[in-house]
């Protein structure tokens, strides 16, 4: 897609460079980069812009500001950066997995599940991958394909406190032990 195609898309769907940014995990600036030629989009980039945009402006997406998948990763990468403690890193998540309740239709959802870029961090991508199963299977929609092959080969505790493991193995739910990913579920859900 042309830069001149994407801006008259975004502008025909009514959203702004920010929405569309939130959307895709990405940054304002890089979108108007984008829309003015300065920059090309990867493959995976483009289609996240696309389907951000596809939604449309009445998408709950867009209207209350929803935690996507790509937004969370973003997030995420720069906790990491900033070397965020690990009980922030996982509201993070938390955020994403309550946000899922007000998705409305099958654009919502494309928009939310579409798969993000790397966190630069292999347990944190597995758990966004286990997290989009876990929404998915909730909310019985289809899982999204990118999540297959983002497992651990090893177990990764989500805990600070190693007297929890044992619970931990024995409660953590499917798309995540599979995974290798060992976290309760209570601490995925919002209070």
């Amino acid at each position: 897609m042309d830069s001149w195609e994407l801006r008259a898309a975004r502008r025909k769907a009514g959203l702004t460079l920010e929405q569309v940014a939130r959307a895709a995990g990405t940054s304002e600036s890089n979108v108007a980069a984008y829309e003015r030629g300065a920059k090309r989009p990867g493959v995976l980039t483009e289609r996240r812009l696309l389907t951000a945009i596809g939604a449309g402006k009445l998408s709950s997406v867009h209207r209350n500001g929803l935690l996507t998948l790509p937004a969370a990763a973003a997030a995420i990468r720069q906790a990491l950066r900033k070397e965020w403690p690990l009980a922030d890193i996982l509201r993070i998540v938390r955020q994403l997995v309550s946000d899922a309740a007000y998705l409305e239709n099958v654009s919502d959802w494309a928009a939310f599940l579409i798969e993000p870029s790397t966190t630069g961090d292999e347990r944190w991508d597995a758990m966004l991958a286990a997290a989009a199963e876990h929404i998915a299977l909730k909310a019985d929609v289809q899982t999204p394909r990118w999540t297959v092959g983002h497992a651990l080969g090893h177990l990764w505790f989500v805990s600070s406190l190693p007297g929890l493991d044992a619970y931990l193995l024995a409660h953590a739910p499917m798309p995540f032990a599979i995974r290798g990913v060992v976290v309760d579920e209570a601490a995925l859900a919002s209070v």
